[in-house]
């Protein structure tokens, strides 16, 4: 009787399996916009994504277990909206398909040109992440292929490069974005930003600066084969600190310059030449997330002078560096004029560029070319993305398992 309960058990999992999978098979849609068809796996793999991100949000939420459904819990997103998972996951898939049908629009409204060879490249990005994972160039360790996590969902290659952003490359959604971000605010966009709107931001907005690390500690090898870090002693750490503002003062009055401070510093202190940063330019904020410590020392600082900071000195690696505020309206040219253009273009405009595209995807609800089809989008709930951590080894289990082993087995697939 265990048996014919475990065979009937396999037989459900197959026919719900491939009821799922036969959507893609059907070519049942999801949304329409005149002509341009979007098949249900657009849908599906939308829902998976908003899924897998209201996961991470339900970790932090009142309730959450792990190896239990959060469906039912309330999350709160990275925009600070709170709602019951089960709907933001809805809502969120939602918004993403009316976004692709809203940018696929407006590239044809605005004429959009996109090179075959961009769409060549961008389609050979999601064919990589979909047959070997999105990092698995950089290694073997990163071989997780997409198409394992979502085809016996209903998802085809075909639905899901249309939605699918690589984090490492252009994919062909991320492709499309940029041309249009570019059409609209780039030069004769029907948004474009004039040269001096965009010299404005960026030298309110970016820093120019050089740096000279020395480490204030030593480092050495244990009898286990361990390394470990020591601090200098204090009189040491005020002695190399000291000899630094000396330099820094030299900046100051104009005796020395960067280059020579750095030389110095290289050869006194064992500073890797790989470790001096000189002229980079950064934006404020990034700068204030990645390295708080030297932001704050720059924003104390005038343009042309130096100053000595330094960090974790109560720890076992303190730090001291050599800071320099160079004058950033020095890098306009390249940065306004140069190939650094788009990118201070989209710092400038992401935020306005996203709004547009909600709105846009809003909009479009209203157009009367656009269908959604939710007798077969209705078909579909989050909760089919919930496994249970050790249902594989329920399922694969021997004939001496229990019968509640193999009914919550079936249950769970």
């Amino acid at each position: 009787m265990r048996t014919f309960k475990r065979v009937l058990a396999a037989v459900i999992a197959v026919v719900l399996v491939l009821s799922v999978a036969s959507c893609s098979l059907t070519k049942e849609w999801s949304y329409k916009y005149g002509d341009k068809t979007y098949d249900i796996g657009v849908y599906i793999y939308a829902l998976y994504s908003s899924y897998t991100t209201a996961q991470t949000y339900a970790a932090d939420a009142k309730g959450y277990k792990e190896n239990e459904s959060f469906m039912d819990l309330k999350i709160k997103d990275s925009d600070g909206k709170k709602a019951v998972a089960r709907d933001w996951c809805n809502d969120k898939a939602d918004e993403q398909c009316r976004e692709l049908v809203a940018l696929d629009k407006l590239i044809k409204d605005k004429n959009v040109k996109i090179s075959k060879s961009d769409l060549e490249a961008a389609e050979e990005v999601c064919k990589n992440a979909w047959d070997m994972g999105p990092y698995a160039a950089y290694s073997a360790q990163y071989y997780n292929p997409i198409k394992s996590q979502v085809e016996d969902y209903g998802v085809s290659f075909d639905s899901f490069k249309q939605l699918f952003v690589s984090p490492v490359g252009n994919s062909i959604y991320a492709l499309k974005t940029e041309k249009l971000f570019d059409a609209l605010y780039g030069k004769g966009g029907s948004e474009e930003v004039p040269d001096k709107e965009l010299t404005e931001f960026f030298t309110k907005n970016y820093v120019d600066y050089s740096c000279v690390p020395v480490n204030l500690y030593t480092s050495e090898t244990g009898d286990d084969g361990n390394a470990a870090n020591k601090a200098f002693s204090s009189k040491k750490i005020k002695k190399i600190t000291a000899a630094m503002e000396a330099l820094a003062d030299q900046i100051n009055s104009g005796e020395i310059d960067f280059g020579n401070a750095g030389k110095t510093l290289e050869e006194d202190y064992s500073v890797s030449e790989s470790d001096i940063s000189t002229n980079k330019v950064d934006t404020l904020e990034n700068l204030k997330s990645n390295n708080e410590d030297i932001y704050n020392a720059l924003e104390k600082l005038e343009t042309g002078k130096a100053s000595v900071k330094t960090v974790g000195i109560d720890g076992d690696t303190p730090t001291a560096y050599l800071v320099v505020k160079n004058d950033v309206t020095k890098d306009t040219k390249d940065y306004i004029e140069g190939d650094n253009r788009t990118s201070v273009l989209q710092n400038m405009k992401s935020d306005d560029y996203k709004d547009y595209l909600k709105k846009e995807a809003k909009k479009i609800k209203d157009d009367k070319k656009f269908e959604r089809n939710d007798g077969a989008i209705n078909g579909y709930q989050p909760d089919m993305f919930f496994k249970k951590s050790d249902e594989s080894s329920s399922s694969s289990g021997s004939d001496s398992d229990s019968d509640s082993d193999s009914d919550s087995g079936s249950d769970s697939e």
